[in-house]
């Protein structure tokens, strides 16, 4: 097995314990910082910055940034239907308005990131 599968495994791993430790502590809330950290990211901006100019990195991170769109509709959707759904079908149908918002985000880039003076590459 390759290291580096290894060493990605292991970080998700560890992620996901940590958030169901915290989530039967008193520090609850913390279960939902912990998947926001970077783990995945590190990973994905190292392998682009490798292999592609600073531009195309940068161009990266700011498809990221944009990326915070879907995840907070995501957690608004979540909010208002777990008052009237079991959290099943609240999470699906939280993940079903990630879903929609990142179609158009991944619909729009292309001109979002002509707008921003990205080259097409």
């Amino acid at each position: 097995m390759e290291l580096s599968v290894l060493a990605k495994s292991s970080i998700g791993f560890f992620l996901v314990l940590l958030i169901q430790l915290a989530a039967r502590s008193k520090w609850y809330y913390l279960s939902a910082l912990l998947p926001l950290f970077p783990s995945m990211a590190l990973f994905s901006y190292y392998f682009v910055g490798q292999n592609h100019s600073v531009e195309t990195l940068q161009e990266t991170i700011v498809f990221g940034m944009f990326s915070l769109l879907p995840y907070f509709c995501f957690l608004l959707a979540l909010y208002f239907s777990v008052r009237g759904f079991r959290i099943v079908p609240a999470l699906w149908l939280a993940s079903g308005a990630w879903l929609v918002v990142a179609a158009v985000q991944i619909q729009a880039w292309p001109w979002v990131r002509a707008a921003l003076g990205f080259r097409a590459s």
